[in-house]
């Protein structure tokens, strides 16, 4: 096991001197069991949100595992603590997490399982804490490896947002969501020659509360190296 504390600072500035951003995060990180890694530290920031300056204190961490050759990889990262809604410039509260795993239920199959999630509360009029917005991104990857030439890898992600228009200073609408899909098709022919055959699809939510679709790509490619 390893044990070690840190501490990162940066600071920029814009070309009249004026502060962009500054950030200053004392931890400590260290290696478990499991060929685990875990790290935590305390953010100190200070960044420029409109023409006003916003500090920001947050507590972040971040876990590393590889348990099993079935489950290969497990991570968590993310912060909690105060906030800035950007949008409308101001302070606020809010946390980050993201979460992911790669599995590998046989030889030949690969999964890639990830789940995001961030959101800010704000005070409204009252003084009253509520949600200005949750954001939420969930994408499985998954890769079949059927020989040492030949393989198909397709993607699905699926990215919302849910909002309260009340609370923003300029108009907004309340839930936004796209959804999107690709695959791919990759064929070696020799040592130097590649053939990739691909499709994507994506959808957009719109006012109906419907999917709908925003566009289609097909492409094929053939990579070859030239030598002398």
């Amino acid at each position: 096991s390893k044990l070690r504390t840190f501490v990162n600072a940066d600071r920029q500035v814009d070309r009249a001197g004026e502060l962009i951003a500054r950030d200053v995060q004392p931890g400590i990180a260290m290696s478990t069991r499991w060929n685990g890694f875990l790290q935590f530290l305390y953010i100190d920031d200070d960044i420029r949100s409109g023409n006003r300056t916003i500090g920001r204190r947050q507590f972040g961490y971040s876990a590393q595992f590889s348990p099993s050759r079935l489950l290969s990889t497990v991570a968590v990262n993310g912060t909690t603590g105060q906030e800035i809604d950007f949008a409308n410039a101001r302070p606020g509260t809010g946390s980050t997490v993201n979460v992911s795993a790669m599995l590998n239920p046989t030889n030949h199959l690969n999964l890639m399982l990830t789940q995001n999630q961030s959101w800010v509360n704000v005070d409204d009029a009252l003084g009253a804490s509520r949600q200005l917005f949750i954001a939420r991104v969930s994408r499985v990857r998954g890769t079949y490896t059927f020989t040492s030439r030949l393989f198909v890898r397709g993607t699905a992600q699926y990215v919302s947002t849910n909002r309260d228009p009340g609370l923003y200073t300029f108009s907004t609408v309340a839930p936004s969501g796209t959804v999107s899909g690709q695959i791919l098709l990759s064929y070696k022919l020799n040592w130097q020659s590649v053939m990739f055959i691909g499709y994507g699809d994506d959808r957009m939510l719109s006012t109906q509360d419907r999917f709908e679709k925003v566009d289609r790509q097909f492409f094929v490619k053939f990579s070859y190296a030239l030598q002398r």
